[in-house]
């Protein structure tokens, strides 16, 4: 459900967006859009990607990295990126530019966000491209906590999935948040794995037998 903020954006966006003359219709999407006009955004989405699907490599990449970059303003992005956007151009589009230029980050790091194919192998790829990619590292080290979260959120009745793997995950969380350039960030993420941690070695204690879990 997009918030007030949300809708009030897309309006902002509108106006910013028309002065390219090629995104037009995707303005008008963002207007019709944030007046709560639904059907008739979904109409000028579906003519924009029409006109879209003739563009060369480059004008597509220039308006997937700009919508992309527009994205953050959102508390739900999803409204300024549906799925027929993010089906039809945004995501054909990075998958050309991983091609193009292999040695950039940017690229896996969308593409593992936007939750493609296995979003842990591409939001790892860009870590490795540009270690110094702080959204890719918070962004897998939150998963793998938010995982183990899942997997104990039934304690003390008992534990969802194996705790061994749990802990070795928990290595993994730290290990990528070591190489934060935030004290603060990395202290937050110290003291909750520490506490899941100490949450699976008492599951563990209390159920030494291997298989000794729920498992999904």
């Amino acid at each position: 459900m997009p918030t007030n903020h949300d809708l009030d954006e897309l309006g902002r966006i509108a106006t910013r967006v028309r002065v390219q003359p090629d995104w037009n219709l995707f303005a008008e999407y963002c207007e019709f859009r944030g007046k709560g006009e639904r059907q008739k955004a979904f109409a000028s989405l579906e003519s924009f990607l029409t006109q879209a699907a003739s563009w060369t490599y480059s004008a597509r990449l220039n308006f997937t990295r700009a919508t992309l970059g527009l994205s953050a303003r959102f508390d739900h992005n999803e409204i300024l990126l549906p799925q027929p956007l993010i089906r039809n151009l945004v995501v054909p589009t990075l998958r050309e530019w991983r091609e193009h230029e292999p040695s950039t980050a940017e690229a896996s790091l969308w593409l593992g966000l936007l939750r493609c194919d296995n979003p842990t192998d591409h939001l790892t790829e860009a870590l490795v491209l540009d270690p110094n990619c702080e959204e890719a590292r918070r962004t897998l080290t939150d998963w793998i906590l938010s995982d183990i979260e899942y997997n104990q959120h039934e304690l003390p009745a008992f534990y969802i999935h194996d705790p061994r793997i749990d802990l070795a995950a928990l290595d993994r969380a730290i290990e990528l948040a070591s190489g934060s350039r935030s004290i603060e960030w990395r202290t937050m993420i110290q003291q909750e794995a520490d506490e899941l941690r100490l949450n699976a070695l008492r599951w563990l204690a209390a159920h030494p037998a291997e298989g000794d879990f729920a498992s999904r």
